[in-house]
């Protein structure tokens, strides 16, 4: 795009906060070094630490002349395009830095936001025998949330619909939540597949309010590593651990983030993995008492 006369400019909040710990992080690092030797000042690569939402790193309006805003098909990505864009609204920043946090705060923020958090709490996890419902759902969800930003009355109507099968997904969260076992010193697990739609964010509530509970772990059959592999492990670290636990010290130091290899992990707080690296990797560094301090 550069050689073709098109000025390119970079801003993202995931820089690796400190030395790389791991194969990943020094990946980010070089990619991040690579970026910035070819972009130079049109780069701008934080931390979350810093900047816990993208929007934070761009100026209403900045980009609304440009060809086109790319920004990863999320909350953050969202809230950061739009602004960019010029469309914003009192509170945009706090509240995307809500949305782009634990899903038990995402819900949290200003009344609009509430209703573009609990849309994402609620739409269909990734089904493999339904590739594009998870991807037009997003789509749809956002382009309403969009117009309700703007004042559209109909998409704020359409929003309000999805929060009574959102207060639905709390009270199956709520039965979910009595099903928890401890599988390892502060790690408590819940096995939610085949079971109806919950919400993670109250999930995780409830498994926390256990002070002992360190890493909340879900067991599913839906989502981009159960696609693959049949069964799907995420695990999260209870917000007032997130400083002093890091879920990457579970899996190889030279583990690569896919699908197709069991593992996803962006931040240290978050981890998904298929049942063979759960069972093999995870599970015993865990009961070893790996990463828990």
């Amino acid at each position: 795009m550069t050689e073709e006369g098109f000025d390119v400019v970079f801003r993202d909040h995931h820089g690796i906060d400190g030395e790389p710990a791991n194969d990943r992080e020094l990946r980010v690092v070089k990619a991040t070094a690579k970026l910035r030797q070819m972009l130079g000042e049109n780069c701008t690569i934080t931390v979350r630490r810093l900047h816990p939402a993208c929007s934070t790193l761009v100026k209403e309006g900045e980009f609304s002349n440009a060809v086109a805003i790319i920004a990863d098909p999320d909350a953050d990505g969202l809230t950061a395009a739009m602004k960019s864009a010029g469309i914003t609204y009192p509170g945009l920043d706090e509240d995307a830095a809500k949305l782009d946090g634990e899903p038990q705060l995402q819900v949290t923020g200003t009344p609009i936001s509430q209703l573009l958090a609990k849309g994402i709490a609620v739409i269909p996890s990734y089904d493999a025998t339904r590739p594009k419902e998870r991807e037009i759902a997003h789509q749809k969800l956002f382009a309403d949330w969009v117009k309700a930003v703007e004042g559209n009355e109909a998409a704020i109507a359409r929003l309000e619909e999805q929060v009574s099968t959102y207060d639905q997904a709390v009270r199956v969260s709520h039965d979910l939540a009595k099903s928890a076992v401890i599988v390892a010193p502060g790690v408590v697990l819940v096995d939610v597949s085949n079971k109806p739609l919950f919400d993670p964010g109250t999930l995780n509530a409830l498994l926390e309010t256990d002070p002992s509970c360190r890493i909340t772990v879900t067991r599913k059959d839906l989502g981009p590593i159960a696609a693959v592999h049949g069964i799907q492990y995420s695990l999260a670290v209870a917000k007032s651990f997130q400083k002093t636990i890091n879920l990457h010290d579970l899996v190889p130091t030279d583990a690569k983030s896919s699908p197709e290899g069991g593992i996803i992990s962006n931040v240290s707080f978050l981890l998904h993995t298929s049942e063979d690296v759960w069972t093999s990797e995870v599970l015993p560094r865990l009961r070893a008492g790996k990463c828990l301090v």
